[in-house]
């Protein structure tokens, strides 16, 4: 039986799994399709890293090994499923699975680009963008709050989702032109 990791190495562990639950959602449900099985996968993906959580070296990337587990756990499952019905053609679902993981494999690099372009905004459009995005208000509200108009809200976030995607395809492919030389 896998030992619990130390209590700082737990806590790591435990942010890393937590902040990761949507890239392996996403994995599970890109190879999968069906929302109770992805849920299935992505809950057997927990118990596994959970029970492997001990293997996990906190100085390496959490995301790569996560993802390298779902993927084998959804391997286990599709197997599964070709036993119980007519389904996909192994080959196809092994594709689809490989075109989830891809996208999945520079998802920490945007996430890191996205932090640093939201740096470089404005309070007050951090705030608006917040507001929207994370807190789920709608655009009528932001507006009210800000004493703005709905539409001249609609116009500054489209402007800003814009300077945000320029901005992270710079940080990007200034990353990869590092990484070249």
């Amino acid at each position: 039986m896998d030992t619990p990791p130390p209590a700082s190495a737990q806590e790591s562990f435990i942010r890393e799994l937590t902040l990761n639950q949507s890239v392996l959602r996403g994995i599970c449900q890109s190879a999968l399709g069906n929302p109770e099985d992805a849920q299935e996968a992505l809950q057997r993906t927990n118990v596994v890293l959970w029970k492997k959580s001990g293997d996990w070296d906190p100085g390496t990337p959490f995301v790569r090994w996560a993802v390298t587990v779902a993927r084998y756990v959804v391997l286990g499952m599709i197997r599964d499923r070709q036993r119980e019905r007519l389904v996909f053609e192994s080959d196809v679902e092994e594709v689809m699975l490989e075109e989830a993981v891809e996208e999945v494999e520079g998802f920490e690099e945007r996430r890191e680009a996205l932090r640093h372009c939201l740096s470089r905004l404005r309070e007050a459009h951090r705030e608006i963008l917040s507001a929207h995005y994370v807190r789920g208000c709608s655009v009528r509200e932001v507006a009210e709050a800000r004493n703005m108009g709905v539409s001249a809200v609609k116009v500054l976030m489209l402007r800003l989702r814009q300077t945000l995607g320029e901005c992270i395809q710079r940080q990007i492919g200034g990353a990869a032109t590092r990484a070249v030389r």
